[in-house]
């Protein structure tokens, strides 16, 4: 049985500190976090990413990082690659990790172990110029200083040889949230809702606490595992607050996101904040509680982003109204305000979930939260066959989905940057930049739209 010991056969002590907040850890059975620290740092010479950046970051990783650290994984580790979809800055696919990644330098054993031999992974090869992937491996390496249950974990980078695309590594689920509700909605209580919603918010507190903010919030980024109710989320646009802050007093010309998920300020030009994350939130509420993504009988389009900067949110349909607790829709509307200082914070999120979460473990229904989730559980539960029927047609893919709107993240031009063409788009003499695919279908619709402030101005 491994115990703890006061020295390694280098001459490390227990008492040293490995990591700038954490003393060096020596078991028997061979492990020293210094001698683990000094092979990283010997290996350095042996592989190169190309980009001294992002070699920089991987090596600080390795140096200062106790638990998750980012990794070179030359691509001649994947084997059995195949493409599961096409997203806004690239292509993922599913691999298996053939020799693992270094994971323990064993002082008995003189030789390194691995972690993940064989191990399906998710490759995300990056095709777009634009994203900057030093900036995310920065953010990456923030959030891997620690072992955090609730966002996704990210292994490290490699680059295809053929492409010259540059790959990151990460943690491979089994499928998003939007797929998980479509398949699984009509089955789904409370209990598991809520389960969601909580853990989705506690990863957007995490974020929050270390002073990131995710800025591409949506269904298909929180992601689920078949053996599990537990969320985790996924990045990709994350940015660090403090950086967002300094270009806070210049507007944005263009953004990159999904329309129906960016709150309005983002729309209108200004940075994305952690207030934006909590606009995006409501988008999650909403589609658990539908199994509809915001706005998808609209266009997602110039007319669209004014639509929202003037108050406008989705709706659920009528008879769907019986299955939702007038609280949540209270929240949901909180998350969606126009003005960001009225929407609730991560940690206040969680506090109220977890409060309704913990009753319904323990069957406490003592207030009138409880008493409308269980009226809501009940409503669902005696459904009419044709209130059933409007649900299943809203679930045909024809549909459900207009044929402009769009999901994947794509880069779009703000109202800020439009300011001198807005007037010929809306009287059709200038084409819209913001709409991807022509059709005769108006790009508004009375139907599922919700104003919550008819009064607001447009404001650019």
């Amino acid at each position: 049985m491994s115990e703890e010991i006061e020295y390694c056969p280098a001459g490390h002590s227990s008492v040293d500190f490995a990591y700038s907040d954490c003393k060096n850890y020596i078991l028997s059975d061979g492990r020293c976090d210094l001698c683990i620290k000094e092979h990283f740092i010997q290996g350095f010479k042996t592989w190169s990413s190309g980009n001294t950046n992002i070699d920089k970051i991987i090596q600080e990783s390795q140096m200062n990082s106790i638990y998750e650290r980012l990794h070179w994984i030359p691509y001649d580790n994947f084997q059995n690659i195949e493409h599961i979809e096409d997203g806004g800055h690239g292509s993922v696919y599913s691999a298996k990790l053939e020799n693992g990644i270094k994971w323990n330098w064993n002082f008995i054993k003189q030789d390194w172990e691995y972690h993940l031999v064989g191990y399906k992974v998710a490759l995300k090869e990056i095709k777009d110029s634009r994203f900057d992937i030093v900036e995310f491996l920065k953010v990456i390496k923030t959030i891997n200083y620690y072992d955090y249950e609730f966002i996704a974990k990210f292994y490290g980078t490699s680059k295809n040889p053929s492409t010259q695309n540059y790959i990151i590594i990460m943690e491979l689920f089994d499928y998003d949230l939007h797929n998980f509700l479509t398949e699984s909605f009509w089955d789904l209580r409370w209990q598991t809702k809520i389960e969601i919603l909580l853990s989705t918010a506690e990863g957007l507190g995490i974020l929050h606490a270390n002073n990131l903010v995710h800025c591409n919030l949506h269904s298909g980024n929180i992601l689920n595992s078949a053996d599990s109710a537990i969320s985790v989320i996924g990045l990709d646009l994350c940015k660090l607050e403090n950086d967002l802050i300094l270009n806070s007093n210049n507007k944005n010309n263009k953004i990159s996101g999904s329309i129906s998920y960016i709150p309005p300020e983002v729309l209108r030009g200004n940075e994305f904040t952690k207030k934006g994350d909590i606009y995006s939130f409501g988008g999650i509420m909403y589609e658990i509680v539908t199994a509809q993504r915001p706005f998808a009988d609209q266009a997602h389009d110039t007319f669209l982003m004014i639509d929202i900067c003037n108050g406008v949110r989705p709706k659920a349909s009528d008879f769907m109204l019986n299955w939702i607790p007038e609280w949540y829709l209270d929240l949901m509307y909180r998350c969606w305000s126009d003005d960001p200082s009225k929407r609730p914070t991560a940690a206040e999120l969680v506090n109220l979930i977890w409060d309704v979460l913990e009753r319904l473990d323990n069957n406490i229904v003592d207030n009138d939260v409880m008493r409308q989730l269980q009226i809501a559980d009940e409503n669902q539960k005696n459904t009419s066959e044709s209130q059933k029927q409007e649900l299943f047609e809203l679930f045909s893919y024809s549909s459900k989905l207009h044929p402009q709107s769009y999901y994947i993240s794509r880069y779009i031009h703000t109202l800020h940057g439009l300011h001198d063409l807005l007037e010929e788009i809306k009287s059709g003499k200038s084409s819209d930049p913001n709409l991807l695919i022509k059709s005769n279908v108006s790009s508004t619709s009375s139907v599922n739209t919700h104003n919550i402030d008819e009064e607001t101005e447009i404001q650019i």
